[in-house]
């Protein structure tokens, strides 16, 4: 009897539960792989993880969750105040299991202007993709607040704000491919700045990717 009330305990204790909703994934094919940071299937519909307009080229080639708006938009605003939660942690995963790089390839996360209270978010999206990352960009100096500029603001604003580590660099290999990591991708001008810095300073950068990105209507394009 007592065996049986402590395997019933432990069934409680490691039950798996979907990492946003907590509800229990008890029977879900996830569970019985043991992947316990696997969002259940209603939160990914209901969020529109990795559904429609997950890549494209235009500022420059990206790839990323999903957009910028409603529910989703919400998550992403509530991994941003707990980005090392298992909520940021599996939607995070999940955004590497929807984008496999190719072996090798390296991410460069691009680093918060902001010295104090920094952005975490693109260290730990590039760690989640467990692939090699390093810090070749550094801010050359603080811009103004970006929330209400709109994309040719936004590039006068970034222009220079970057500075790269020349190539060729111990950290990279010949013909690595790299690629930006930011949370968040707007009118890509962020983006396109760091990647101006490293093409200037000999290196290839093949694309950005972020956990979301703002709708069109919104970013002015």
């Amino acid at each position: 009897m007592l065996d049986a009330l402590l395997q019933a305990a432990q069934a409680l204790l490691i039950q798996p539960s979907c990492p946003i909703c907590r509800a229990s994934l008890e029977g879900n094919p996830a569970a019985k792989t043991g992947a316990e940071l696997q969002p259940c299937g209603l939160c990914i519909e209901a969020y529109g993880l990795g559904q429609s307009n997950t890549s494209g080229n235009e500022p420059l080639p990206w790839k990323t969750l999903g957009t910028y708006q409603g529910e989703f938009r919400q998550l992403v605003l509530q991994i941003k105040q707990q980005p090392q939660s298992r909520t940021g942690r599996a939607v995070i995963q999940l955004l590497a299991n929807h984008h496999p790089l190719p072996q090798g390839a390296l991410l460069v996360p691009i680093p918060s202007w902001k010295k104090k209270r920094s952005n975490p978010l693109p260290k730990l999206i590039a760690a989640g993709f467990g692939q090699p990352s390093t810090m070749l960009l550094q801010r050359t100096r603080a811009g103004l607040s970006q929330h209400h500029l709109n994309r040719s603001m936004r590039m006068h604003n970034l222009h220079g704000a970057f500075h790269a580590a020349p190539a060729p660099h111990a950290s990279i290999q010949p013909k690595q491919e790299l690629w930006l990591v930011d949370d968040i991708l707007t009118t890509g001008a962020t983006a396109l700045a760091a990647k101006n810095a490293l093409t200037q300073a000999g290196h290839r950068v093949h694309g950005v990717i972020c956990l979301a990105r703002t709708p069109a209507r919104r970013n002015g394009r």
